[in-house]
């Protein structure tokens, strides 16, 4: 299955269904890859009834669909992956709160999804090779900056590029898997004083 990098969120009910804050931690995982109900329920130690109604409901409202079937001791095992790697609200559901508060739910999952991701990363992943942080294969940082939403919307426009850019590389040479998460919201006031 080829995923939509996103999708529209065009109805109130597709907004709701993806709203609910446990739809929302399994959106995470099906965005990722395909998984059944028991992988699922696995990951998140709930019971398959529980996840099985759940996966039900996104299918219903063409949030996942099935992408596999697979036979395994007698048992039919349905793989389900997510439609698209995004999910946003059209324009006019935009007024629900709904939508305010699956945006904020989506980010609070990817943000302990990349909890998740760092804990479970190689020990590698945290050797020191140099005291030259330039050099390191890894990046963690924080920012806050002060500019305006045009300036900061060409800003996202050029990353989402260089992101392109650096997952079309074709170079040759050792290649390794890197994870990367961004987060970018606009806040009250900023928490890092300037100099």
């Amino acid at each position: 299955m080829n995923q939509k990098t996103i999708e529209i969120i065009e109805t109130y009910e597709q907004l709701k269904a993806i709203s609910d804050p446990l739809r929302t931690k399994m959106l995470m995982y099906l965005v990722e890859q395909p998984h059944t109900g028991h992988m699922l329920s696995q990951e998140l130690n709930l019971s398959r009834a529980k996840i099985l109604y759940h996966l039900r409901e996104l299918e219903k409202h063409n949030i996942i669909q099935l992408v596999k079937k697979e036979e395994r001791r007698g048992n039919i095992l349905k793989y389900y992956q997510a439609i698209a790697k995004g999910f946003i609200p059209a324009d006019h559901l935009l007024t629900y709160s709904e939508s305010q508060e699956a945006t904020r739910q989506s980010y609070l999952e990817v943000l302990d999804r990349a909890k998740t991701r760092v804990l479970t990363a190689p020990e590698e992943s945290f050797r020191l090779e140099s005291k030259e942080v330039e050099e390191w294969d890894r990046l963690s940082l924080q920012k806050e900056v002060s500019v305006s939403k045009q300036t900061f919307v060409k800003f996202t426009e050029k990353y989402r590029s260089l992101l392109q850019e650096l997952e079309e590389d074709n170079s040759e040479g050792d290649q390794h898997d890197y994870y990367i998460m961004t987060t970018a919201l606009r806040i009250d006031e900023p928490l890092f004083k300037k100099e």
